[in-house]
């Protein structure tokens, strides 16, 4: 499915620690540090398309995601899909899917591979929003296959991301760090056990 492969692709990037101005290489890779031990969160994301989608992550690999039409239910290789108002089913896709998550979920890659072999990085300054000082960093693929904006917050943990690809923009919005993400995996009917309602993107 397209939108879900967007999706998969647009994911993103511990100990809080007060933002100052330094080596840009050094601030992404503390976030991906940072956002390597998080235990939750949502990221709510908007496409130039049109398309729009809500991921809930709970750690260390469920992910729930929806979409305006179908929702995913997501832990380790099993995965469940449907459309909106209709029945879980199970999808053979769970292991890709999981693998594309993981891999895309880290917007600036993993904590493991040197960020300097991955990205040309630049500070864009500082700016509030809410109260709250951001600083921001444009990221350059070094291969060449797209843009991010990434703006993190007091803590090293984004909280808007802009991904520039060549046929498509997507913005994404990092809210409710560490709270309570309920990532439940659904039942077919007539299995018994917990179920999933719909929830809205």
């Amino acid at each position: 499915m397209r939108s879900i492969s967007l999706i998969l692709l647009a994911l993103a990037l511990t100990a809080p620690r007060a933002i100052a101005a330094s080596d840009p290489y050094a601030d992404i890779s503390t976030m991906r540090v940072a956002f390597s031990h998080i235990r939750s969160v949502i990221a709510v994301e908007r496409y130039s398309s049109g398309e729009f989608a809500t991921v809930e992550y709970a750690s260390p690999n469920r992910f729930h995601v929806t979409m305006r039409a179908s929702q995913i239910a997501l832990a380790g290789n099993v995965e469940y899909d449907r459309q909106i108002g209709g029945v879980w089913k199970r999808s053979p896709n769970g292991a890709q899917h999981q693998a594309l998550l993981s891999a895309a979920w880290n917007i600036a890659g993993t904590p493991s591979v040197d960020v300097h072999k991955l990205f040309t990085i630049t500070s864009l300054g500082s700016k509030r929003i809410d109260r709250t000082t951001l600083r921001g960093y444009l990221l350059h693929d070094a291969a060449g296959a797209y843009d991010a904006t990434i703006w993190m917050g007091p803590t090293y943990l984004p909280v808007f991301a802009s991904i520039q690809m060549p046929d498509q923009t997507i913005k994404i919005h990092y809210i409710n760090y560490n709270a309570s993400v309920d990532v439940a995996m659904p039942q077919p009917p007539g299995v018994g056990g917990t179920t999933v309602g719909d929830r809205s993107p």
